[in-house]
């Protein structure tokens, strides 16, 4: 009797497990569904570079809710779904910065020096900024020359600075308005996120 006991008792244990896990799984398909249906808004002209941003900032509710791995997971998908919907410019800006900067962004943020973390968060954006421009320039045919290619890089780092504060806001929103509905959803017992 006992054994039958124990044995119901790990089987429920383990139907539980498997339901969270399949919550975790589905939390992220939806969010990468959403990411790639944002994305499709990049076939509208001139919102080239403003539909990748927007659709970076979905990532932050599977990074805040559960955790890094997830999150890496979620970019993957959306970027690999959005590559065949979306425009091309807009995809390599989203796969090169927008995307996983939400993911990043915690991590360059526990720096204490003021000076080298925004030093870091330059060079981060300057190196995804030259390396999505090369790209582009290969499979797009985008091209740059001279005065244009330094502008592009002085708006380039003042749109991203903005950005890095819009992620900022967004993060702080999110924990303030949604977290609490979420997380009861996704981790009923208050588990450490994986």
């Amino acid at each position: 009797m006992q054994t039958a006991v124990v044995n119901v008792w790990a089987e429920t244990l383990f139907v539980v497990a498997d339901m969270k896990k399949s919550i975790r799984i589905a939390f992220c398909g939806i969010i990468s569904a959403l990411i790639s249906v944002v994305m499709i808004a990049s076939l509208i002209p001139d919102v080239t570079l403003a539909v990748p941003a927007i659709a970076g900032l979905f990532i932050i509710p599977v990074f805040a809710e559960l955790g890094v791995g997830s999150a890496i997971a979620c970019f993957i998908a959306s970027s690999a779904v959005s590559f065949f919907v979306s425009d091309k410019t807009s995809w390599l800006v989203f796969v090169f910065l927008f995307g996983y900067y939400p993911i990043l962004k915690p991590f360059l943020e526990k720096i204490k020096s003021s000076p080298l973390k925004w030093l870091l968060k330059a060079f981060v954006f300057n190196l995804a900024a030259v390396t999505g421009f090369l790209l582009a320039r290969l499979t797009v045919g985008v091209e740059l020359k001279g005065w244009w290619l330094i502008a592009a890089l002085v708006v380039g780092n003042i749109t991203f600075v903005l950005y890095d504060i819009a992620v900022s806001r967004m993060a702080a929103l999110y924990y303030i308005k949604l977290h609490k509905r979420i997380s009861s959803i996704l981790k009923k017992d208050g588990e450490s996120r994986t």
